[in-house]
């Protein structure tokens, strides 16, 4: 036995190979003997070490024990990716990195992800090794609050697989148990929920709810229909491997299981652009307006962050920016512009003769809109209804 087992050989299968693991018996095409696997070792791909074994005649206690099964392979089906661009988050300064993958796939298997600007040449660019927490919202969900919990809606999500918890407030506060929902508009809303509660089965109800997180407010007023995508943020939504000179690019991405041959029945394709959210400044907040004596309307506003703007130290936040930019754009309560103006500070006045010069008279209330300007363009807006009177 000893001089027939000698014989080793080593080779390399795809990670998470079903059915190979220490212990195993297998069988190499060409090779008439049972090989029995010794080791393994996980990279890109799983390099196994197995050896060969000499079957000899069974024991008579084991005569009645029957035949093992062997292992039957399963093959899986093209995977179900989501492609979400998200915000910059806490820590992060890559926008390219926030171009993220969720992926399912029923079984589930490692998946390979490629891309490429045309129709060949794709190059691997990363590898999804956990299976993401996705779903769709049972109901249409409307614009909420920010900046504090909101006890007045709940969120309710049918996944297609996998579960939620519901956590402590603390580990709310720090960014805990956040997802990604597609708003009506098409970017993604990130949302927080304290309380998660199965109501069926695959069926969570959400409460506690954090809104527009990571100055995602322009998704929250839009809203998301039923059946808009939901995805938990977890460490299973990685880059996709998007590089920094690809931000804005339209690139097709080819996503299908490892080991798969790659061709359309194992793998599909996704065009999609992104790293586009992570660089547009945030909206600025609090909007608030003044009426002086002459007549005129004096705007102010607070810009946020989104590089290390989460410091409480500091007397102010980073500016983010090559410079302070901010574009003011004013429209009847109808919807027709008036104005475009430009401004260096958090402030603009709106003078009582422009006013009459855009609207013919003073008019009971206006729509403004401010947005500050970055280094790759304006950002989001942050509108509001200013009343005159």
């Amino acid at each position: 036995r000893q001089w027939f087992e000698r014989e080793t050989v080593g080779f390399a299968a795809p990670v998470a190979t079903p059915g190979i693991q220490p212990g195993e018996l297998i069988r190499l095409p060409g090779l008439q003997a049972d090989l029995l696997v010794t080791e393994m070792e996980d990279a890109i791909t799983t390099r196994v070490t197995a050896r060969k074994i000499m079957r000899g005649a069974p024991a008579i206690w084991q005569m009645s024990m029957g035949l093992t099964e062997r292992y039957r392979p399963t093959f899986a089906g093209r995977p179900f990716p989501v492609i979400l661009d998200l915000p910059l988050a806490p820590g992060q300064t890559a926008v390219h990195d926030q171009m993220r993958v969720a992926i399912r796939q029923e079984p589930w298997r490692p998946q390979l992800v490629y891309s490429s600007p045309g129709t060949s040449g794709y190059i691997q660019r990363s590898l999804a090794s956990r299976e993401a927490v996705i779903g769709r919202l049972v109901s249409a969900l409307s614009a909420g609050v920010e900046g504090r919990l909101d006890y007045s809606k709940t969120i309710e999500v049918l996944l297609l697989d996998g579960e939620l918890a519901s956590i402590e407030r603390v580990h709310l506060l720090n960014g805990a148990n956040a997802a990604a929902i597609r708003s009506a508009a098409g970017s993604w809303e990130v949302v927080q929920f304290e309380a998660a509660e199965e109501i069926a089965p695959d069926q969570w109800r959400l409460s506690g709810l954090l809104r527009a997180q990571l100055g995602t407010d322009d998704a929250m007023f839009a809203g998301a229909p039923a059946q808009a995508l939901f995805v938990l943020l977890d460490d299973a939504v990685a880059p996709i491997g998007l590089r920094p000179s690809e931000v804005g690019l339209a690139l097709n991405w080819r996503i299908g299981p490892s080991g798969a041959a790659f061709t359309d029945t194992h793998f599909i394709t996704v065009a999609e652009a992104g790293g586009n959210r992570a660089r547009l400044p945030l909206s600025p907040v609090h909007l608030r307006r003044d009426l002086t004596a002459a007549g005129d309307v004096a705007i102010t506003w607070i810009r946020r962050g989104r590089v290390a703007a989460d410091d409480w130290e500091g007397a102010d936040i980073p500016l983010g920016e090559e410079q302070e930019t901010y574009e003011i754009t004013v429209r009847s309560t109808v919807g027709e512009l008036k104005r475009t103006a430009i401004s260096t500070a958090q402030g603009w006045t709106y003078e009582n003769a422009a006013i009459i010069a855009d609207f013919g008279t003073m008019p009971p209330a206006i729509d403004v809109a401010v947005r500050q300007i970055g280094t790759d363009g304006p950002g989001v807006a942050r509108t509001k209804r200013i009343n005159l009177s």
